[in-house]
């Protein structure tokens, strides 16, 4: 039978939303953010969703959490892209927030306070170190074998934030920083104490100290002073995000915290093949150098008697204590603020809920 006009057209007409509406549907696919989808809907249909990590410094085993789980695809496996930006001398992780060039940074705790009381509206949303790294380390030869001994001394710092933990630890000992000693700059080699330009000097126990044991010294020839054991301990390592960020991309941020946390739990229950996913991403040091530092860093992120299923957790006494002495030797020209605000455990208890 022979179709009419009006018949033909129909059809056409038919076709043409057909597939008006199968490539609407394509492309709304494909600008989904996916801010509120789960980390299996985003797997199954292929989309990720981009984060950047901002570190602190040069890629090394001080991060090896988020190297582990980028490299065994935790966060592939969570629905998202990763790209981890390599730190600086010249690079403050606090400014690349803020200005949106990273989602996420790394950095310390006193350092986030000062830009935080400048309005930044940053806030720390995860705490990966529960313990300081920083040591005075001295030889054994020198006679300081306790921080009074410090009296009359040159002490090494890098300076530039680095300092408050051992001006806390000279206060606490009845010393003068300014009469009682001399505070030298130090470069990030150990050679001003292997050379005797000085006698103390400041020291990461997952880095510099390592570097001395390197230079051929062994345990015995050192003395260390830990600012963890005289109890003016500030932390380090912790995660922060740009508040207006953060208002928008809770699940993502969550799905990052988990797929990092369990990169942290791997790389600390096996920091020598940690320390070799590290050292494949840069070859600025040896090997050895990353294994080490990785042992080192796992102390940190899990001491004696820490619950590994606890990575990450916001310890808020040892941050008002980082607080408190931040404020009381110079760094803070005002106190802290410790509210829901500036510091929030609300997206860690939501990345280890089982």
């Amino acid at each position: 039978m022979k179709k009419s006009k009006f018949t033909s057209l129909l059809a056409v007409i038919i076709l043409i939303l057909l597939v008006a509406t199968g490539c609407s549907s394509g492309n709304s696919a494909a600008t989904t953010t996916g801010t509120g989808t789960s980390g299996a809907d985003k797997t199954t249909s292929g989309k990720l969703d981009k984060v950047t990590l901002q570190l602190k410094w040069l890629p090394q085993s001080q991060f090896m959490g988020y190297y582990v789980a980028q490299a065994k695809g935790y966060y592939k496996d969570a629905g998202i892209d990763i790209e981890i930006l390599p730190g600086g001398s010249d690079i403050i992780p606090e400014q690349q927030v803020y200005n949106g060039v990273a989602n996420i940074g790394v950095t310390w705790d006193s350092s986030l306070m000062k830009y935080q009381s400048k309005g930044w509206g940053l806030v720390q949303v995860g705490q990966i170190f529960q313990k300081s790294a920083m040591l005075l380390v001295s030889k054994a030869s020198s006679g300081i074998n306790s921080p009074k001994d410090l009296k009359g001394k040159k002490v090494g710092s890098w300076f530039g934030g680095n300092e408050y933990e051992i001006y806390a630890l000279l206060e606490a000992n009845g010393l003068n920083k300014d009469t009682d000693l001399k505070m030298v700059q130090q470069d990030y080699t150990m050679n001003q104490l292997l050379k005797d330009e000085i006698d103390a000097t400041s020291a990461m126990t997952y880095n510099e100290y390592g570097l001395l044991l390197e230079s051929g010294l062994k345990e015995s020839d050192l003395h260390v002073l830990n600012m963890n054991d005289a109890g003016v301990a500030m932390l380090e390592d912790c995660l922060f995000v740009n508040s207006d960020w953060i208002a928008k991309n809770e699940d993502l941020y969550v799905r990052f915290l988990k797929a990092s946390i369990k990169g942290w739990a791997e790389a600390c229950a096996n920091p020598e093949a940690a320390g070799k996913v590290v050292f494949d991403v840069d070859q600025s040091v040896s090997l050895a150098h990353q294994v080490y530092m990785a042992k080192e860093v796992a102390k940190l992120v899990v001491p004696k008697d820490f619950d590994p299923a606890k990575i990450g957790y916001m310890d808020m006494a040892a941050i008002q204590q980082t607080a408190d002495l931040a404020l009381k030797y110079g760094l803070l020209s005002k106190p802290a603020v410790i509210s829901e605000n500036t510091f929030t455990s609300k997206y860690w208890t939501k990345a280890t809920a089982k």
